[in-house]
């Protein structure tokens, strides 16, 4: 196969990481044939793939259909989730698609777990340390307040992409997002994030360890993807925290895990346990994720180290163009 052109199924081409795992793929040392899929028809990242397909929705129930008959179609090699929505849908129904690719699925036992940010602390609670938090109760203002003073963080239990999350100032803020949220969330202390937040890339090998860690200092959009990321040198502590994580969690592929740099300790803040939207950033610091997953998944290989580079890389707005017939 390594002589061959490998077929690759990308999903959501048009977001910021599915297009970003297409750039990867093509600054890659393997010959592809991508074929990417999303559900709006102009998508951005179907100018850079080889072949588009408009897809369906992922909670369809037409979607495991779709997904397997694009597989059989079309020779697929490897399966490249690029929205949450659509890893989601592959993970809980696994057993039911076609088993002729590979799948970058990480380990979809802890799927459910990592996905719900209470059941993620819970699971963590007694192994690493932990921002301060409080789950949903009756008087959580009242125990918020105590514990934490105004202002503090109310984050939904199920979010991405830094949707979810708030700052309460007040009871009223309070009570307007409770109202919102409802139950599944929970109350978490306020720490300075602003220069001390810091998201982790490792590569997961299934048995505890990783490869080719890669940790960013970054600045966000409004739309919560990365915007302006430092590659930085990992310290002691944080490759220590790194180990403990991944001994317990065996991740298996891209692993994404943010944390908060505070007082001199690394506290946990999320695990994304796929590919995430600075996947085209750590590619031009010398970390390609997805050529990893193609050594990985397809060959059984253990991805090699890699020589990174170290600096700072700023996104910026371009503009393509299709003409008035494509659509």
């Amino acid at each position: 196969m390594k002589n061959r052109t490998i077929n690759i199924l990308v999903t959501g081409v048009g977001a910021v990481i599915g297009y970003g795992i297409i750039k990867s793929l093509k600054n890659s040392k393997y010959k592809c044939n991508i074929i990417g899929i999303d559900i709006f028809e102009d998508a951005i990242g179907q100018v850079w793939c080889d072949k588009f397909i408009q897809s369906i929705r992922a909670d369809s129930s037409d979607f495991l259909n779709f997904i397997n008959n694009i597989i059989e179609e079309e020779k697929i090699d490897l399966v490249l989730p690029g929205i949450e929505q659509d890893l989601q849908a592959l993970i809980e129904n696994f057993d039911k698609l076609n088993k002729n690719p590979k799948f970058s699925l990480n380990n979809r036992s802890l799927f459910k777990t990592l996905h719900d940010k209470k059941m993620t602390y819970e699971f963590f609670l007694d192994k690493i340390e932990l921002i301060p938090h409080i789950n949903y109760c009756d008087d959580l203002y009242l125990k918020s307040t105590h514990k934490f003073g105004l202002p503090f963080m109310l984050k939904q239990n199920i979010s991405y992409a830094s949707k979810g999350v708030v700052t309460i100032e007040n009871k009223s803020d309070f009570n307007y997002f409770i109202e919102k949220f409802g139950k599944d969330c929970m109350a978490q202390q306020k720490l300075p994030i602003k220069e001390n937040e810091i998201t982790c890339s490792i590569f997961g090998t299934g048995d505890g360890a990783f490869v080719n860690s890669i940790c960013l200092e970054r600045e966000l959009s409004k739309e919560g993807a990365t915007k302006k990321a430092t590659n930085i040198v990992l310290d002691e502590e944080l490759m220590n925290t790194l180990k403990t994580i991944c001994s317990v969690s065996r991740f298996e592929g891209p692993t994404n895990l943010q944390f908060i740099r505070y007082q001199g300790k690394y506290l946990l803040l999320e695990v994304n346990a796929r590919i995430s939207s600075s996947t085209s950033i750590r590619e031009i610091f010398g970390v390609n994720e997805a050529e990893m997953c193609i050594d990985y998944y397809l060959f059984n290989q253990i991805p090699e180290t890699k020589v990174q580079k170290f600096g700072t890389i700023i996104r910026y707005i371009e503009d393509i163009y299709f003409d008035s017939n494509h659509f």
